[in-house]
């Protein structure tokens, strides 16, 4: 198998990391997270320019058709920029789900929208009690006449600030089920909240929302395996995102010491430290290989998906971990000032090991599935015999 980019993907990433380089450096970056909204939708609107927007979705959808590689080749780029808009959210969680689960109708609506800059749809499924449990959820939804009426509540949705649209997970006559609500429904009520990396989630209360019958999304489906789906294709693009960010925490590190003089010469010239830092680079090559497997992994049967996304997850968060206090180790206090991003990639790790599942909970699942023999008979991308 040939795991080297094609040339039109090393395009791609250079073009992702030149574009970010140059429009959303670090001082752009403080300022949108000091804003009110915490959203630059000008920003967005390039984005959906470039294609971004429109690129893992099917052609017949309005998309371009690109791979879960192309995806982690954006998601490495937004890594490295700090980028807070919500790409994950919107555009590969709930925008997936409503192109696997959505009607005719709702896809045109909704992924129209956008692919197109305009709309900003979020899937508002965990719950307090949920923990890693997706199946855990006590939102109901009661058929009334033509319409449902949804109650619950849905704490810390990933993008739900800047949404203008919700995916909401409620039981329906004991299973669960996903139901479209307009950010502005009667009964609905979104609460704003600032997250320890500077992006934005929303706590919702849904209290008798009413919605019509064609709110529901595929009836017929098994919609908590779709959901399940869903969060390991999340869970492959943070396996990126934290490689483009541990790449960038080497890359500061070894130019820092190569500047900074102390006891008349540059720190990258003690052995010490360059074993330290050298420890650094196989971490991060580490994680680039288990952030491939996660990648090559989404669309494989649910246990080798399991194996490759979880397996990327328990591994890349722990060296990232690694990675990055070192990193603040060897800038010594100037690792925590506002002047440099070094404490902000530190935040957005801590973030990444602590959603759509922490390093705990993806070491148990994978766990869970390698000790089926025949999981380790087999090879990484190739199905048991």
């Amino acid at each position: 198998m040939d795991l080297n980019y094609s040339d039109e993907q090393l395009l791609l990433k250079e073009s992702a990391e030149r574009f970010l380089k140059d429009r959303y450096d670090f001082e752009k970056r403080n300022k949108i997270i000091a804003s009110g909204t915490g959203f630059d939708a000008g920003f967005w609107s390039e984005m959906a320019d470039l294609g971004w927007l429109a690129l893992p979705f099917a052609e017949e959808n309005g998309g371009l058709g690109g791979s879960a590689v192309e995806i982690s080749l954006i998601m490495e780029a937004i890594g490295r920029a700090l980028v807070v808009e919500p790409y994950l959210a919107s555009v590969i969680l709930a925008g997936g789900l409503v192109e696997k689960l959505g009607s005719e109708g709702q896809k045109a609506e909704i992924l129209g929208g956008l692919i197109a800059g305009t709309s900003h749809p979020a899937l508002a499924h965990a719950e307090r009690q949920s923990g890693f449990d997706l199946g855990n959820i006590a939102a109901t939804a009661t058929r009334r006449g033509e319409n449902y009426l949804i109650s619950g509540e849905k704490p810390l949705v990933p993008g739900g600030s800047f949404a203008d649209i919700f995916l909401v997970s409620a039981k329906l006559d004991g299973t669960v089920k996903l139901f479209v609500v307009p950010g502005d429904a009667d009964g609905l009520t979104s609460t704003q909240v600032k997250l320890v990396d500077g992006s934005r989630a929303s706590d919702l209360v849904l209290d008798n929302v009413s919605v019509p019958a064609s709110a529901l999304l595929d009836a017929a489906a098994d919609t908590l395996c779709e959901i399940e789906a869903a969060h390991d294709r999340v869970n492959a693009a943070l396996a990126s995102e934290a490689v483009g960010i541990m790449d960038a925490l080497l890359d500061a590190t070894v130019a820092y010491t190569k500047e900074r003089v102390q006891f008349g010469k540059p720190l990258a010239a003690f052995q010490a430290l360059q074993h330290r830092m050298a420890e650094m680079a196989v971490k991060c090559q580490e994680a680039r290989g288990s952030a491939l497997l996660a990648t090559l992994s989404v669309d494989a049967p649910r246990p080798m998906r399991i194996r490759g996304v979880s397996g990327a997850r328990a591994k890349i968060g722990k060296v990232s971990r690694s990675v990055a206090q070192e990193a603040i180790q060897l800038h010594g206090a100037m690792g925590f000032s506002e002047e440099m991003p070094i404490g902000a990639w530190f935040r957005r790790l801590y973030a990444i090991e602590n959603t759509f599942g922490t390093t705990a909970d993806h070491l148990n699942r994978y766990g869970e599935i390698i000790r089926d023999p025949s999981m380790l008979s087999g090879s990484l991308l190739r199905e048991p015999v």
